[in-house]
């Protein structure tokens, strides 16, 4: 399986996708989210499930990783960009702005893409995909422990893809 997508250019992410974007919620959180595509799937594959973050975050939260999108239960190997705001062909889980820690964002407002804001330097995103045996028991608004739990046992295999993201000031 492999992972491609059209919002990236020379290894990073376009403008479009994070903080450079003129596409935000009431709380300046970036909300164009990235296209993607799945390509060379095994059989048996009933859905996908996605996780989008950034390790190089752990630096800035002192303490955690930043999960900016999480979405299950996509039948079909392409997402188009800004889906998160306007597609029900996916369910969607809590980004990291919900946390009090951070934004603090309700659970419906971080229940989808929230865009790429790097502070420091250009920072490294990882898009998983997993390709699942099976349609997921969850519903929009699930927490990431809830995906994991419910995935175990059903994936049949991932792929990732990583690009960068220019600093955010």
């Amino acid at each position: 399986m492999k992972i491609t997508s059209t919002g990236i250019e020379n290894g990073y992410f376009k403008d479009i996708f994070g903080g450079h974007s003129r596409y935000m919620n009431e709380n300046q959180m970036p909300t164009y989210s990235i296209p993607l595509k799945i390509l060379d799937t095994p059989q048996g594959v009933q859905s996908y499930a996605a996780v989008l973050y950034d390790l190089d975050a752990y630096e800035v939260t002192k303490g955690f990783i930043w999960i900016h999108w999480v979405l299950a239960n996509l039948t079909m190997p392409e997402v188009l960009e800004n889906a998160s705001q306007t597609s029900v062909a996916f369910v969607q889980g809590v980004n990291s702005s919900h946390s009090p820690m951070a934004y603090n964002q309700d659970k419906g407002t971080a229940s989808h893409y929230g865009g790429m804001k790097p502070r420091g330097r250009d920072h490294n995103y990882v898009l998983k995909v997993y390709a699942l045996d099976t349609i997921l028991d969850l519903e929009s608004g699930f927490y990431l422990n809830q995906l994991y739990d419910q995935m175990e046992e059903h994936i049949i295999t991932t792929a990732k893809l990583t690009a960068k993201y220019r600093q955010y000031h």
